[in-house]
């Protein structure tokens, strides 16, 4: 027998945060180990699913149940189906073992889903059941549904994993009532099925289709996630209401949510980046967004500027791609390019999200820069081709980005705004708020910014001094309140410099953010024992903080 042998883990809270991220740890972690057998061996645990019922009537709903025998000490467990999506709608999962259970990851016609006990207790025995899942019939014909592993894990966190043979065939038979958003998608008047999960209002497509056309009474005042085998759209209902608004809150309006398939400007996309000395591949399909509220008489609201109210989640499935090279661009129809409008990478579901201001073009792109002078050995490689892939840095030139060159005042603050997705609220700056920052200026519209939001101050008497060097104290003091900024979160920090001999060079109105950056690893000194604080920032350096900045940002949100 084959078992796989688990990292135990300690504090639970924060891992369940994450909808998969406890059975990665607590399943996908396994190391491989063989067990003899043995001679006297208990019985082998079995599973079978249960129906409520064998046969049903299109539009209505009903349960199965996985169940199993001859358990011993069941502490957790992860359970795939695979069943007819044509005909059957996943409508609900419950956890019968006790604890806390993960969404299940529902992807065209499979079903994952996984649940397990907490705390210090000891697994069940005999015979339970797992889990149920309840279905809605949406078509007539008959109906399968099949288990196809369970992976179970004792109170020991040593997990089995069984194929079993159980399935199940449910006859649907034809009902005129079926009608409205009851329906099929694409069946019937082609309304989209709409079900309540989790207070979410889920619609779910197949891949040969463009839109869902929902009923707004459907929806309600709930959040909308619009899901394909490869894009998922998820709409505020903010921005649902704002079109309702437009028609007079209409009771019978339509809401059409389009996800059409483009390919005239893909090629664009790569020759243009290409353009740049980067790699680039586009993964998955492009897709052209819209979101139409339609009223009975034809009236229709359409959305534009959605003020990040729209959530595009992108899944891939080239194994060979680099997720963290991954972003999504739109098509700005004016320029005739593509341009980034960012992406949270999801590596465990090798998924890429994005909130958008507008709804345009967008597609999925691997951008792979390098540059001459920065070789792959090179300590700060990996750091400048992921930053370069997330727009923030640029080189000097398109091949060159000079790594020892020191960094402006003006250059770290444009890296600071990219890099915290800071955006202009309006046109270019009239007038700076520092006398030597001339409104045309390239770096005006980031000094702006990051003047508002308190990220940095001006040297002297009204200025700025832009075009100077920014020192490493200087670049430690702005890193400490762009993280502050964003996290909301003050660093706790106790004579973090006494290990470096040059502590007493770092300034007096700086010491705080010094030791703040240091101990929330922003910043580390040049050699063991100096921090270098007066020497100039170099470009290599302002870059690394700026990723270790990022990294940590995402830790503490993924908290």
């Amino acid at each position: 027998m084959m078992l796989s042998l688990s990292i135990s883990i300690k504090g639970w809270g924060p891992l369940m945060k994450n909808r998969w991220l406890l059975v990665s740890l607590v399943i996908s972690l396994a190391i491989i180990v063989c067990v003899p057998n043995q001679a006297a061996a208990a019985p082998v645990p079995s599973y079978s699913l249960i129906p409520s019922t064998l046969s049903i009537q299109a539009g209505s709903e009903f349960t199965v149940k996985v169940e199993g025998s001859n358990i011993v000490d069941l502490y957790g467990y992860e359970v795939n189906l695979a069943y007819d999506s044509t005909r059957l709608q996943l409508q609900e999962t419950k956890d019968k073992i006790g604890g806390f259970a993960i969404d299940p990851i529902v992807t065209q016609n499979r079903i994952q889903y996984a649940g397990t006990k907490i705390g210090l207790v000891q697994g069940d025995n005999g015979s339970l059941t797992l889990s149920e899942f309840k279905f809605k019939a949406i078509a007539s014909g008959a109906a399968s549904i099949s288990l196809t592993s369970v992976k179970a894990i004792n109170s020991q966190l040593l997990s089995t994993v069984q194929s079993p043979t159980a399935g199940v065939s449910i006859q649907i038979s034809s009902h005129s009532a079926v009608s409205g958003s009851k329906g099929a998608a694409g069946n019937g008047n082609g309304l989209t099925p709409v079900t309540i999960i989790d207070q979410i209002a889920v619609a779910k497509v197949d891949s040969n289709q463009k839109f869902a056309s929902i009923l707004n009474s459907e929806i309600g005042g709930l959040p909308l996630k619009v899901q394909t085998p490869l894009l998922t759209i998820n709409v505020k209902p903010e921005v649902i209401q704002a079109l309702r608004n437009q028609l007079g809150n209409v009771k019978d309006a339509l809401l059409k949510v389009e996800f059409l398939p483009i390919v005239d400007e893909t090629g664009i996309a790569e020759m243009m980046l290409q353009q740049r000395h980067a790699k680039v591949k586009v993964v998955g399909q492009p897709y052209d967004i819209s979101l139409v509220l339609v009223a009975p008489d034809g009236r229709k609201a359409v959305a534009e500027q959605v003020g990040s109210g729209v959530e595009l989640v992108f899944t891939y499935l080239d194994k060979e791609i680099d997720g963290e090279l991954l972003g999504v661009y739109y098509f700005n129809e004016a320029a005739s390019s593509w341009e980034y409008v960012g992406g949270t990478l999801d590596a465990q579901t090798d998924r890429v999200a994005v909130s958008l201001d507008h709804l345009s073009k967008y597609v999925l792109l691997e951008y792979n820069k390098t540059f001459k002078d920065i070789p792959a050995a090179h300590w700060a490689s990996r750091t400048l081709q992921i930053m370069a892939a997330r727009h923030i840095v640029n080189g000097v030139t398109d091949d060159e980005f000079k790594p020892n060159a020191s960094t402006t005042r003006a250059e770290f603050t444009s890296l600071l705004v990219r890099a915290l997705g800071m955006k202009s609220q309006g046109s270019a700056v009239a007038s700076s708020a520092f006398a030597d920052v001339a409104a045309g200026a390239w770096y005006a519209n980031d000094v702006e910014m990051a003047y508002e939001a308190g990220l940095i101050n001006g040297i002297s008497d009204g200025r700025f001094v832009p075009n100077a060097k920014i020192t490493r104290e200087q670049m430690a003091a702005l890193i400490i309140r762009a993280f502050e900024w964003k996290t909301k979160q003050s660093i706790q920090s106790v004579n973090e410099l006494e290990g470096y001999r040059d502590a007493e060079e770092v300034s007096r109105w700086s010491a705080k953010e010094v030791e703040m950056a240091i101990a929330a690893g922003l910043m580390r000194g040049k050699s063991g024992d100096v921090f270098d604080p007066k020497s100039n920032s170099l470009r290599v350096e302002a870059a690394q903080v700026m990723m270790n900045l990022l990294n940590q940002i995402s830790i503490l949100e993924g908290l």
